[in-house]
């Protein structure tokens, strides 16, 4: 599908909605089990994308008892970093629609940056941020109960494409309560009365979820190089150490550093959680 560089009117621009389910709440220990996504201009919808992805670990009777996903289903599914691939080629340069983003986008930051790969910059419409503002008071902002409030049409709850075109259609009734006239620009940054103001708002909200300093470990590892750490053993030894770091790894489901560690003289994997600080070793 070709990308579309946002400019003119709000109902005139191209949105992708997207969803994933995952095996659990963090990014760093948890893998995605589906995603899906749907293009839209408006009321139009103009392509969707769905997929099962293999998570690489066993998908419990409870998370399947939420979202349907079994093990069975997904023997065989493209893996976490081939299903986002096919996410990010879908999706283009396309500012993006998201119920709860940081969950979604932790999840695909992690998976790219397991490949050492950068995060998509695209502009980004959190509708569980935007909805309570544009429709305060409700019970509820969760997607299913925002979406009965709003009387936006829901598919099989916590299922990705489904999820995708309920928040696609929770953002289009925002529009509408914002935008009665579509007269709406998404505009540039600089001008006040746009949609695209808002998008950078909603990028700068984002939590951080990998340590200060992370692009000097992805350096180091690409040129063979080294850094310097500060580091909290599980013990609560507060330690620093130049590391040559080597890749990341999962152990027991969890994203981790590996590196040969200067200090015990070893290689030694390390949690990015226990990780206080980061340097460049001419810092």
């Amino acid at each position: 599908m070709a990308e579309t560089d946002p400019s003119g009117k709000v109902w005139e621009t191209e949105f992708t909605a997207l969803d994933l389910e995952t095996t659990g709440l963090d990014p760093l220990a948890d893998r995605v089990v589906e995603v899906g996504a749907v293009v839209f201009r408006g009321d139009m919808i103009i392509d969707t994308f769905e997929t099962l992805v293999d998570p690489g670990v066993r998908i419990s009777r409870a998370l399947t008892a939420i979202h349907g996903i079994d093990n069975r289903m997904v023997r065989g599914a493209p893996s976490p970093p081939e299903a986002v691939a096919r996410l990010m080629v879908f999706m283009g340069a396309r500012p993006l629609v998201i119920h709860n983003a940081p969950f979604d986008m932790g999840f695909i930051e992690t998976v790219l940056r397991e490949r050492f790969l950068e995060a998509p910059l695209n502009d980004l419409f959190d509708t569980c941020r935007i909805a309570p503002v544009v429709f305060p008071g409700l019970a509820s902002y969760r997607l299913g109960e925002l979406s009965r409030s709003l009387g936006v049409e829901q598919g099989r709850g916590h299922r990705a494409l489904d999820d995708s075109l309920a928040a696609m259609g929770v953002f289009l009734k925002c529009l509408r309560e914002i935008d009665p006239a579509g007269e709406m620009e998404y505009g540039p940054f600089e001008r006040s009365y746009s949609l695209r103001s808002l998008a950078a708002l909603e990028r700068s909200a984002f939590p951080l979820r990998w340590p200060p300093g992370f692009d000097a470990i992805r350096e180091a590892c690409e040129n063979s190089g080294s850094v310097f750490i500060t580091y909290q053993s599980g013990s609560g030894e507060v330690t620093q150490r130049i590391i040559e770091p080597t890749g990341l790894v999962r152990v027991f489901g969890m994203t981790m550093l590996e590196a040969w560690c200067t200090l015990r003289g070893e290689s030694r994997t390390f949690r990015f959680d226990r990780i206080i600080d980061v340097k460049r070793l001419q810092e």
